[in-house]
């Protein structure tokens, strides 16, 4: 955070839930809340306080976008990007074949499932709902 000092932080849902009915994972759960909380304490002088000494004051984002969030207020188009995002999950060979017949073994279905309602809702074919937090 202090060195490459964003403006805006993108983390997964840090929610007990996806929405009603649909439990999180505790590894999201995790790392979602691990992401919120360093950025916030990025910006706080009284924490990692060696960094002053490595020249990396303090940093404060004005945003975190939570990806998936059931709190959803934003969105973005992400229909030109699309098949990109498929292929870099497709990448992910070994992981895919430990989930065995699972939604999401099937990259390009499980991430339609997810980006087709959300592009509905904005007009337009594939979109990625956020959680604004401002800080």
């Amino acid at each position: 955070m202090r060195r490459h000092r964003p403006d805006i932080v993108i983390t997964g849902n840090h929610h007990d839930t996806w929405g009603p009915g649909a439990q999180n994972q505790a590894d999201h759960i995790a790392l979602g809340r691990s992401v919120i909380d360093g950025v916030r304490d990025a910006a706080n002088r009284w924490v990692f306080r060696e960094l002053l000494d490595e020249g990396l004051p303090p940093w404060r984002a004005t945003r975190v976008l939570v990806a998936g969030s059931p709190l959803a207020t934003h969105g973005v188009d992400v229909t030109d990007t699309f098949d990109r995002g498929v292929a870099s999950l497709n990448a992910h060979g070994e992981y895919l074949r430990g989930l065995g017949q699972n939604v999401m073994s099937d990259p390009r279905e499980f991430l339609e499932s997810l980006a087709r309602p959300v592009g509905t809702r904005m007009s337009t074919r594939y979109a990625v709902s956020f959680e604004v937090i401002s800080l």
